[in-house]
């Protein structure tokens, strides 16, 4: 049985102990500013990020007003903070993941299922970071969405490098690697405004012919699933 993953941006429950410590202050200053990004992650995922104030982020920190305020500028640049670090941290777990994937005797098909099957599971394993970042994103501004928009390049990226592996692949525009980022990507909020995250992970077939069907790769027979 696989162990519990402690959830993106959440903190170790060691990283401070309690009473005095005499830790280094910078220690001190990134456990704080972790706590936050948390917080921010969570409270945004139950609240939305526009009715988010930076008062119920402090509370569920146990951070005070001025330490939040000697850390970010505002709300806006702690949530972007949040949305950079969960990325990066989610883009990090997925590699690892489809780099193990990649060292198994799969065919190409198969191998795609499997990260796509990564994917989705990540995201439903993430659930407070995932409504954050997929449908709050658009409401905390620019910045942040380059974020997500960053993470779908990533997405089309992956896409590309797949495809390139297949021998005697053909061509296809630039544009289709984007639009299977962008189609998964819908498949995933759509679940996630009607509440059913859960559900995330029954989208792997339909993620997997929507790429295909794309980037015009067909199926052979043996890679087919019932």
């Amino acid at each position: 049985m696989r162990e519990p993953i402690r959830p993106l941006l959440q903190p170790s429950l060691t990283d401070l102990p309690r009473g005095p410590h005499g830790l280094a202050r910078e220690r001190v200053t990134g456990s704080q500013r972790q706590r936050l990004l948390y917080a921010m992650t969570t409270v945004v995922a139950e609240k939305g990020y526009l009715t988010t104030t930076v008062a119920d982020v402090t509370a569920r920190a146990g951070v005070s007003r001025k330490t939040f305020y000697e850390l970010f500028a505002d709300k806006g640049e702690c949530f972007i903070a949040a949305a950079e670090t969960g990325r990066e941290l989610m883009v990090k777990r997925l590699e690892a993941s489809f780099a193990r994937s990649s060292t198994q005797s799969l065919s190409p098909v198969a191998t795609l299922r499997a990260s796509i099957q990564a994917f989705l599971g990540l995201i439903a394993e993430e659930p407070e970071f995932a409504k954050a970042f997929f449908l709050e994103t658009a409401a905390a501004g620019g910045r942040a969405q380059e974020h997500q928009d960053a993470c779908r390049s990533w997405f089309a990226e992956s896409m590309r490098a797949w495809r390139a592996r297949i021998p005697g692949h053909r061509r296809v525009p630039d544009e289709a690697y984007m639009a299977a980022a962008d189609a998964t990507h819908e498949a995933v909020c759509r679940l996630l405004r009607q509440g059913r995250i859960g559900e995330v992970p029954g989208l792997k077939d339909a993620v997997l012919h929507i790429c295909l069907a794309l980037l015009g790769v067909a199926v052979p027979a043996e890679d087919a699933e019932e």
